[in-house]
């Protein structure tokens, strides 16, 4: 990692403010760029192509009748006819498979006018809904040909299919310089294919998903994973070599190296969806109702999963888990793509104990946690965190706030080394050796039509399967570029853990909620005293309501996790040599302070990383217009923990702020970060005549005032003069807190239904016609992918910036400041100095004041006699009046500086 703070290119968010942030108009910008530069060209022909993405040990045998011939000659796609170029696709396609065995057979269905729902029902709100126009079966499935699917899912489909009517629609050519400029049209034909493989991956919890785009008479095979996306060279469906390359990529993709009839190319060998005996076990052990702790469970959204605890070629066995409710999902394309389940393990592998037994059955329920994520290749695996976390911490009682890793390791790692044994010939001690795993015959199949044995795995084509990519670790950026590019790669994580909980927005009170926050503290903190382990990204979704833990443990709210963008010293606090101390470190630098001060570290912690609604103002601002980049620190994760409070308090509870369900969005900008630090600190100054309460809540209310007022000096007040947060003063606030007695008791969360506003994106819904954007210009090929540093307002559009300008400006209107006055930092005159001085002051007097006194206390600053003692008369007048002169320059200097 590069010393320099990692640039933020924004992405569509995970979580929309307003109604119109959720509609398919606005988050197609989102997706425009998260597919900017993820998508590759492979430089082969399209033998290379099938042979490296698709291996398979069942030779294919081209079979091109006459009648597809015939077929494919009379296809003519015309310029604004594109529907009526899904019927004789159709039928070619058909007539291409059928002389596939039945069980390996998929059929197409035409389903362009239907909308197809995000994979998952309790997160679907979130996304808007795909619409791909032909669709493709599972091996064996027989989709309708003569009528229209009941509310279809993509849990029926295995591929999806785009279709354009011209050749010039393809967006993956190449013009005469060798690049290609992605204007909105473009790039809008991208993201379809985008969204559907996305949906694909993850409802069927896919390594690789397949997509089709058909551009005239062009077909393009478009690979992803949660890396990037590789496009085949073009075929012509109108040749015979066009026909034969189709016809072989759909044999391939039905005939996968591991598993039998009914699974494809892509697919997680580890994963299957249940069967009917699956839910039967399932809903026996979990209560055929499925009430709490489970909530509704969507047992057609469930899935059994295989889970291993070594990645070393050593013999193991793996435990069965079924995952039956979604806890969380980060529905990115190109991302970590986490996601977190319920689950329970699968007794029914165990061996029965005594006559009669059923395995599994009698046992006590454990409810456990599973979570799966794509890492970067260049992180810290979690599991390194854990094991740390485990070597440190070793006293149950100690780990309040913190989970357990049971099982589970870097699938990827696992994958890996499995290819690497079988490309050495050498056995892999578990039952999935590359080189004894056969794909499964078909039941009406030859059976000399599969190889039983073969020698090494080789390139050259024949009837000797080359053995497949490892999965579970993409590769796509390495085959398309090269090795430089492990940087870019990513490798697939499954972890179980012992604690289960649910979301912070599903709290029962406001005080569990502020209980289970607090609990969260408190294992950050012991995770970074005792393990030397800093979190780093603390957001709602990263902190869970405990629901249920194991009996050993010490009973706590809420527990911190996910730890793959955490930063780990290179010895544990305790164990640290103190010669290893580097001299005049200051006192809250503690990776540094713990001995871990090497380059390669220390421009780790600038990297800047986090869930953007939640990341520190100061890291926003990084790096200083000195050209100095803050280190990630305690004191930017404790007011994330903050940011998250005062983020589900807008959203989930009925509060005071006279913008009701509106505020959220004016708190939390997304995209910008001079825009989102901004609104952040705007916020905090209007709170101080403006106080955020909670009608008939004073713990909660007084608690927020408290962090108010932490934050104020934190971050608002010059520089001089600011206080850092630190554990023991923000873990005091919420202590006071919790141990009154006058907290509500039927205050449970609220559900957040995004308000609609006037503001926002109001591009039509047919992108084809949107003007191009500051996209234009930008290239998919190598030369432009070597640095992941890219300006972000070089990707903003014009309407963001002009969106950037209106919020500022309706903040002018409102407020009595439009800017925080840490932009005169650099003041250093006395009087700037004395003037700073007394608005500490009276900052001060408002905090010893209290929220009860928050009327005296606005009477005081607007220096009417409502003040009393040494916060009143003259002295707060000046204050005032000085607070008044800060803001006026800074907005003057901001207003200069355009």
């Amino acid at each position: 990692m590069s010393g320099h703070p990692t640039p933020r290119v924004p992405k569509a968010p995970n979580e929309a403010n307003t109604y119109e942030a959720t509609l398919k108009k606005n988050q197609i910008h989102g997706w425009r760029l998260e597919i900017c530069q993820k998508v590759r060209n492979f430089d082969s022909d399209i033998d290379n192509y099938l042979r490296t993405f698709l291996s398979s040990q069942t030779p294919y045998v081209a079979a091109i009748g006459a009648d597809v011939l015939n077929m494919a000659s009379k296809f003519e796609p015309k310029r604004g006819m594109e529907k009526e170029s899904y019927a004789p696709l159709l039928k070619i396609f058909t007539a291409l498979v059928a002389y596939f065995p039945a069980d390996r057979r998929p059929s197409f269905y035409g389903g362009y006018e239907q909308r197809i729902p995000f994979p998952f029902s309790d997160f679907a709100h979130r996304h808007h809904k795909s619409k791909p126009d032909l669709a493709v079966s599972w091996p064996g499935d027989v989709l309708p040909s003569d009528r229209k699917i009941e509310s279809p899912h993509c849990r029926q489909f295995s591929m999806a299919i785009e279709v354009k009517a011209l050749n010039t629609d393809d967006p993956f050519v190449k013009y005469k310089n060798g690049r290609r400029t992605l204007s909105n049209t473009r790039a809008d034909k991208l993201v379809q294919l985008a969204v559907n493989a996305r949906n694909l991956l993850f409802a069927h919890g896919l390594l690789a998903a397949f997509t089709l785009g058909i551009y005239g008479e062009v077909v393009r095979i478009v690979r992803f994973d949660h890396a990037c996306a590789v496009a085949s060279p073009p075929m012509n469906i109108k040749t015979l070599e066009g026909l034969r390359a189709i016809q072989e990529f759909f044999w391939r993709f039905v005939h996968p190296w591991e598993g039998g009839p009914g699974t494809v190319v892509g697919a997680d060998p580890t994963v299957r969806h249940l069967t009917a005996e699956d839910k039967a076990w399932l809903k026996t052990r979990i209560g055929a109702e499925a009430g709490s702790p489970f909530g509704k469970v969507h047992f057609e959204e469930a899935r059994w999963v295989q889970v291993w605890d070594s990645e070393d070629n050593s013999p193991a066995e793996p435990k069965a888990y079924i995952l039956f409710k979604v806890v969380d999902v980060n529905a990115r394309l190109f991302s970590r793509s986490t996601m977190v389940w319920k689950c329970i393990e699968d007794t029914r592998l165990r061996p029965r104990e005594g006559p009669g037994a059923q395995a599994g059955d009698q046992e006590e329920l454990v409810l456990q946690i599973v979570k799966e994520q794509w890492r970067q290749c260049i992180r810290t695996p979690e599991k390194e965190f854990y094991d740390r976390m485990n070597s440190t911490i070793k006293d149950p009682a100690d780990r309040i706030g913190l989970p357990n890793m049971v099982h589970g390791c870097d699938m990827g790692k696992r994958d890996v080394k499995r290819w690497e044994t079988a490309v050495a010939s050498k056995p892999w001690q578990s039952d999935d050796d590359l080189l004894r795993t056969h794909a499964e015959p078909s039941e009406d199949a030859d059976e000399s039509e599969v190889d039983r044995e073969f020698p090494a795995p080789v390139i050259e084509r024949g009837y000797v399967p080359s053995l497949p990519i490892p999965m579970h670790q993409t590769h796509s950026w390495r085959l398309t570029v090269g090795a430089s590019m492990m940087a870019k790669e990513r490798s697939h994580m499954r972890l179980v853990v012992d604690t289960v909980g649910r979301p912070l927005d599903q709290f029962g009170s406001t005080k569990e909620l502020v209980m289970a926050i607090y609990d969260a503290i408190r294992g950050h903190r012991t995770l970074m005293e005792r393990g030397g382990i800093l979190h780093r990204d603390v957001s709602s979704g990263n902190i869970l309501i405990v629901d249920k833990q194991p009996r050993e443990r010490v009973p706590c709210k809420g527990i911190l996790h996910d730890y793959d963008y955490s930063s780990m010293t290179k010895k544990p606090p305790l164990a640290a040599d103190p010669s290893d101390v580097p001299g005049q470190i200051p006192a809250l630098h503690p990776l540094e302070r713990m001995g871990d001060n090497e380059p390669e570290n220390v421009a780790e912690l600038k990297e800047r990383t986090g869930t953007y609604y939640f990341i520190s103002v100061e890291l926003f601002r990084s790096p200083k217009p000195n050209g100095d980049c803050v280190l990630h620190d305690t004191h930017h994760d404790l007011e994330s923990f903050i940011w998250v409070l005062v983020w589900i308090v807008l959203r989930h509870v009925r509060h005071g702020h006279k913008r009701g369900r509106e505020a959220c969005s004016f708190v939390f900008k997304y995209g910008d970060d001079d825009t989102a630090s901004s609104a952040k600190c705007i916020w905090l100054i209007d709170c101080v005549n403006k106080p955020l309460s909670v009608p008939g809540n004073s713990p909660l209310t007084d608690l927020l005032f408290k962090l108010h007022e932490m934050m104020l000096m934190a971050l608002v007040v010059p520089v001089t003069i600011r206080s850092r947060l630190t554990y023991d003063t923000v873990l005091a606030a919420f202590e006071t807190a919790i141990e009154r007695e006058d907290w509500p008791t039927d205050d449970k969360a609220l559900p957040f239904v995004p308000p609609k506003t006037e503001k926002l994106d109001t591009k039509s819904e047919n992108f084809d016609n949107d003007p191009p954007t500051a996209l234009q210009g930008v290239c998919f090929d190598a030369d432009m992918l070597d640095s992941d540093e890219h300006d972000v307002d070089e990707l903003n559009p014009p309407e963001v910036k002009h969106r950037k300008k209106r919020t500022h400006e309706r903040f002018a209107d409102e407020e009595e400041s439009e800017l925080p006055s840490f932009f005169t930092e650099t003041r250093s005159d006395a009087t700037g100095s004395r003037k700073r001085q007394r608005n500490n002051q009276g900052v001060a007097a408002r905090s010893s004041a209290g929220p009860s006194s928050s009327r005296a206390a606005r009477g005081s600053v607007r220096g009417t006699s409502g003040g009393s003692g040494t916060t009143g008369g003259r002295g707060t007048v000046g204050s005032r009046r000085a607070v008044e002169r800060l803001i006026e320059e800074a907005m003057k200097k901001a207003r200069s500086s355009g």
